[in-house]
């Protein structure tokens, strides 16, 4: 019978979070990090081996969290519905995972690629927004009737920048999200949409 997992890998990550949010990246040492989860060293660089390639799975693990929802509600019947659903949860999800969200708005993708030397990981990282590429993509058809440049623009302003624009704010600051910001983002992917 195999030995229990003292220290849970989502139990790392948020500890790593934490220390990035707090105190900022130089602060997330694997040290810093074994400190904060309780998990030993020796486990950490076994499980990762490397803080940077820590660093990009914490940031692999926010960006499928967001992308759940937002993929799932690009696929509503309604074109239109998907739109307003997928702006929406960007923004439950920043209500929700606010940890997640912040670290998702204060860190580059291409600076943790660059950071890793693991081709594997890098690849991940790389492949990751293709599931969002390709929803905008099959939202913008149905919305526009085409997926030309202006058309997959608006669909990417409309459910992506938008509800992150309007979010950003308040995640660097670490406070919460208004409760109006559902209602205004819903009013802003609508008249992006309505365009002509």
């Amino acid at each position: 019978m195999p030995r229990p997992t003292l220290h849970s890998t989502d139990a790392i990550l948020d500890s790593a979070r934490e220390l990035l949010l707090e105190q900022g990246a130089g602060s997330a040492t694997i040290e810093a990090i074994a400190g904060a989860s309780g998990a030993p060293v020796g486990s950490i660089y076994h499980r990762f081996g490397s803080r940077d390639a820590m660093l990009a799975r914490l940031w692999i693990r926010a960006v499928r969290r967001s992308q759940e929802d937002f993929l799932a509600a690009c696929a509503a019947e309604d074109p239109r519905a998907a739109a307003l659903g997928a702006a929406r949860s960007i923004i439950e999800f920043c209500r929700s995972h606010p940890s997640d969200a912040r670290l998702l708005v204060s860190f580059r993708r291409e600076d943790l690629m660059q950071a890793t030397e693991d081709d594997q990981l890098k690849a991940e990282l790389e492949g990751l927004n293709r599931p969002i590429q390709k929803a905008a993509v099959l939202l913008a058809r149905r919305l526009f009737g085409s997926a030309h440049r202006r058309n997959l623009d608006r669909t990417v302003l409309a459910t992506f920048d938008l509800p992150y624009g309007a979010a950003r704010r308040y995640l660097i600051m670490g406070t919460q999200l208004p409760r109006h910001l559902e209602a205004d983002v819903e009013a802003a992917v609508e008249a992006v949409i309505d365009l002509q």
